[in-house]
């Protein structure tokens, strides 16, 4: 008797946790963790989020985002300021030094996508991005 086969969901969180866990190898001799390299493209993608729209995209609680903002603070990496919609709020931006980093972490995610793709045909990746998507979408609608 086989072993029982593996579930979309298993596989697809299994290959998702080890593709970050592999980019946070390569990227730590930048001094950064993964906490720290995914905020960083996360504020990347759009300057001057609320720290609980960040919340909500990583999928972890706001304290956990208001110590790991202070460590990017600390470090230079990040600035916040009040809303000017709403006083209770305050946006993150990244300063230089944070907006320097993205360029090394960008190649790096890069080079790893092109390693782990390099063996499927432009079709299956085309395929495999399209089942991915209609999947997302459909949970984005519940």
């Amino acid at each position: 008797m086989g072993l029982p086969q593996e579930s979309f969901a298993g596989i697809l969180h299994e290959t998702a946790r080890l593709w970050r866990t592999e980019l946070d190898r390569r990227l730590r001799p930048l001094g950064l963790s993964q906490a720290k390299w995914r905020m960083l493209l996360h504020i990347s993608c759009s300057q001057d989020c609320s720290q609980a729209e960040l919340a909500a995209r990583l999928g972890v609680e706001a304290p956990t985002v208001v110590g790991l903002l202070d460590r990017l603070a600390a470090d230079k990496l990040i600035e916040r300021h009040e809303s000017p919609t709403d006083r209770r709020s305050k946006t993150v931006r990244l300063l230089k030094a944070g907006e320097t980093l993205l360029k090394p972490i960008n190649e790096m995610a890069e080079q790893l996508n092109q390693e782990l793709l390099a063996n499927l045909s432009a079709e299956e990746i085309n395929c495999s991005r399209a089942v991915l998507k209609q999947i997302r979408d459909h949970l984005l609608a519940l």
